[in-house]
């Protein structure tokens, strides 16, 4: 073992094993205090990352299953209908990509929009934004889809990382991760840990959001940063190309990629349908998890895509096998009653019960971005510190939608403090194009654009919607 690995790996076994060593808190009973030592181990191994997120978790629901002798709670997660929605999410994903309908969309979106350096920020945002809705994997979507396009132009442009990467490639770089912390918060649906978020408010609070009360109260905030970021961006960190060649950019990309096939324009369809699905599913009483996992049969039936094409992604059996051990170990807790447990201590000891809602909600926010430079990963940061926000929120008695929509939105914008702080991070800084310091000092500055946006207009805007009760 090398010693990079040790400094991985140890304190995800030694911490668990403090933990589970020190006396067991009043009121909790044993059982939860040494299912909590293993899910802080959890949470470890899935910021440090010593192994593979579905190693970590198959290690914690394995453990946690001898330790409770009750196995069937722990791998409930794996029956949960939010697993299984996240999951048929992302299958939507490997559509857009397989398809190549992804690309299409993005030099359409060029030729309408990019014969200026701004327009053409302006289209791969909105580009982002359109596909959002059904790829939960901003990674997917972003890195994936958006940004490959977007570098593909920096490049025909001459701009290279290095001394040529300010010409356009820097403030196309840099747009993408601001886009996507955007976009991640615009629907449900558009970010995997938007889901297991709703998901523990549901466990915590007792209260859900539905994709169409997300969408709504979204819509607001998004649109004025998705309107904001590419010109912000063009004033504070300008390329030096301001004009470009749009019409043939754009028609180069597309008679590479020929006429649009019959499978592209099956998966428009089914696409259109699953928004639908689930802007209107709980007026039909459908289910949400159901839309995705018919949309994903009709891609199948239909061969927009092939049984091979889901094998052979990792990335969503990846997703599948951690999420589902989360989430089994998140009921486990539950059933415990360690959450609880946690609002009543928060109750006794944290006494925000004096303090005005405002200020309840600004402190809770406050420290829930702050220790975002301390989190790689939209998923670990959801599972380890939600939960507590939500538990001193509910201390607090302070609104449980406006809690839940304030801190999902955060989850997303909080992470353009670093460039390792949402997953699309390390691909768009790796790039390249954007120095460390600028990258940091950006997207501060954007983050605090975000957070008065998200205050100063969405909190009044929730009030007019009925939603501040």
């Amino acid at each position: 073992m090398d010693k990079e690995f040790l400094k991985k790996f140890l304190p995800v076994v030694l911490v668990p094993i403090v933990i589970a060593m020190l006396p067991v808190p009043t009121g909790l009973a044993p059982v939860a205090w040494y299912l909590f030592a293993i899910y802080v181990g959890a949470i470890l191994g899935l910021i440090l990352q010593p192994f593979p997120e579905p190693v970590i978790m198959l290690i914690s629901v394995g453990v946690s299953s001898i330790l409770l002798k009750n196995t069937k709670a722990v791998l409930s997660g794996y029956s949960d209908m939010t697993t299984w929605l996240v999951f048929s999410a992302v299958l939507i994903s490997i559509a857009f990509i397989a398809t190549g309908l992804g690309k299409r969309l993005a030099y359409h979106l060029i030729r309408l929009l990019g014969h200026t350096s701004l327009g053409l920020g302006y289209a791969g945002s909105f580009l982002d934004y359109i596909l959002s809705p059904g790829i939960p994997s901003n990674t997917a979507r972003t890195a994936g889809i958006t940004f490959p396009v977007l570098r593909s132009v920096a490049v025909a442009l001459e701009s290279e990382p290095g001394p040529s990467a300010r010409r356009i490639g820097s403030y196309l770089s840099f747009l993408a991760y601001a886009t996507t912390s955007t976009t991640s918060y615009a629907f449900l649906t558009a970010f995997a840990p938007n889901l297991l978020l709703v998901k523990l408010a549901s466990e915590i609070l007792g209260t859900t959001v539905d994709w169409m009360t997300w969408c709504i109260a979204a819509l607001v905030p998004t649109l004025i940063m998705l309107l904001l970021t590419p010109w912000l961006l063009y004033k504070v960190y300008p390329p030096e190309i301001k004009t470009l060649d749009n019409k043939k950019v754009a028609k180069e990309g597309l008679d590479q990629m020929g006429p649009m096939k019959t499978s592209e324009k099956m998966l428009i369809g089914f696409f259109v349908i699953a928004i639908l699905g689930w802007m209107f599913g709980g007026k039909l009483k459908i289910d949400a998890t159901a839309i995705g996992i018919g949309t994903i049969g009709l891609c199948l039936l239909f061969r927009v895509i092939h049984w091979s094409d889901i094998v052979s992604d990792k990335g969503a059996w990846t997703t599948l096998a951690w999420y589902g051990g989360i989430i089994g170990l998140a009921n486990a807790l539950n059933q415990a009653g360690f959450f609880k447990w946690l609002a009543a201590f928060f109750k006794t000891y944290v006494n925000l019960s004096g303090y005005p809602t405002m200020v309840v909600m600004l402190i809770i926010l406050g420290l829930s971005i702050a220790v975002r430079y301390l989190f790689a990963s939209g998923g670990a940061y959801t599972l380890s510190m939600i939960p507590v926000f939500f538990s001193i929120g509910l201390a607090a008695q302070v609104p449980s939608i406006p809690l839940i929509l304030m801190l999902a939105f955060s989850l997303s914008y909080g992470s353009l403090l670093t460039h390792y702080g949402s997953a699309p991070g390390p691909v768009l800084f790796g790039a390249g194009y954007v120095p460390q310091k600028t990258w940091w000092t950006i997207g501060t500055g954007f983050m605090v654009i975000h957070l008065l946006v998200n205050t100063v207009i969405a909190f009044p805007y929730w009030m007019f919607l009925g939603l501040w009760k």
